[in-house]
């Protein structure tokens, strides 16, 4: 797996080469090291896996930690690994056979049962998510601006709404400058993806002003957005 790491860059090699040492060896030769004796081989290689998959995760954070979270890195943290616990296991010589594949048995109706549960189970999640895949809408709301127009003086005043939802919607809009009312807008129809602007003549005045937009919904009369700008004085 090293060399193949080195030498090559096919993702078949050393996926082929990789795949046992990431889920099979390092955690086989973890038990055998620590001693841990099963009872049968499905045992074994469940207990294999986990231990395999422990010692990834234990490489991962040891690798990151030296920052060496590379393909040659995790190579050779399992190869570490595997000849570790290997010479641990040589040196303790618990040289102990495999546990015995156990004897197939035959299926019964409990069996039956329980695989025919778990696929309504899975294929119920899976109808429940695509429902909710479908069904899912992203968050629509209206943005409102005000700013001064890029090549303009500061005695004008951009404002603008526009409409992401997915209905048509009327709103009032409503400005003020230092909370006097500056301007009006009634019943503004807004389609979906539908913008507005205007611009807003201000009194040349030679301190800071401040501006305000209030945007209200009609049909209850309530606040929807609401923003500020500072105009600067001549």
């Amino acid at each position: 797996m090293v060399a193949a790491v080195v030498t090559t860059d096919s993702v078949l090699l050393r996926a082929i080469l990789s795949v046992p040492m990431v889920l099979l060896v390092p955690g086989h030769t973890v038990l055998r090291a620590i001693g841990v004796k099963t009872t049968s081989l499905p045992e074994h290689v469940a207990y294999a896996v986990g231990a395999s998959l422990a010692a990834a995760i234990a490489g991962g954070f040891a690798l990151n930690t030296i920052g060496f979270l590379t393909p040659l890195g995790w190579a050779i943290w399992l190869l570490a690994v595997t000849i570790g616990t290997s010479l641990v296991t040589a040196r303790l010589r618990e040289n102990y056979d495999l546990p015995p594949w156990p004897r197939p048995t035959g299926l019964r109706f409990r069996h039956g049962a329980a695989f025919a549960l778990a696929v309504l189970i899975t294929t119920g999640a899976y109808a429940l998510a695509i429902r909710d895949e479908s069904n899912q809408q992203q968050f629509k709301y209206v943005e409102l601006w005000m700013l001064p127009p890029a090549n303009a003086g500061p005695a004008r005043l951009a404002v603008g709404v526009r409409s992401a939802e997915a209905q048509t919607q009327r709103f009032d809009l409503e400005i003020t400058l230092n909370g006097q009312p500056l301007a009006i807008f009634r019943s503004l129809t807004l389609t979906p993806g539908n913008t507005w602007t205007r611009e807003i003549p201000l009194p040349v005045v030679a301190t800071t002003q401040k501006a305000e937009a209030r945007l209200y919904r009609p049909e209850d009369n309530r606040l929807y957005r609401s923003v500020s700008a500072l105009v600067p004085g001549s």
